[in-house]
């Protein structure tokens, strides 16, 4: 039988299959992984939907849908959390940015 994190998509003899990146398995002797939720990933092999955490410049809590950060704000690392705003003197101006732009020579702006 196939474990957590892993599938066979027949019955009878052969070997059991990693879940794809993007994908888990949280019981036994399945014949398929499931997907991640929206804007998540996860591992290779992954056994748990809390193995799904949210991408670059989205936010939420792992194994949840996560959604983009807004305007004026940013996050640069996978994983649960919240987006942070912009510093004074830099700006985003689209949704889901892993970092802020500087501001042009001559310009400031404020936080967020």
């Amino acid at each position: 039988a196939c474990g957590v994190g892993t599938f066979k998509e027949t019955n009878g003899s052969g070997t059991c299959a990693h879940c794809a990146v993007g994908t888990y398995q949280n019981a036994t002797e399945a014949s398929a992984c499931m997907g991640c939720p929206s804007n998540t990933n996860s591992l290779m092999g992954s056994d748990d939907i809390a193995d799904c955490i949210c991408h670059i410049g989205f936010q939420g809590s792992d194994g949840a849908a996560c959604s983009a950060c807004g305007v004026g704000t940013f996050k640069g690392v996978n994983g649960s959390g919240t987006c942070s705003n912009c510093a004074a003197g830099t700006y985003q101006d689209t949704t889901a940015a892993s970092a802020c732009e500087g501001c042009p020579a001559n310009t400031n702006s404020l936080m967020g």
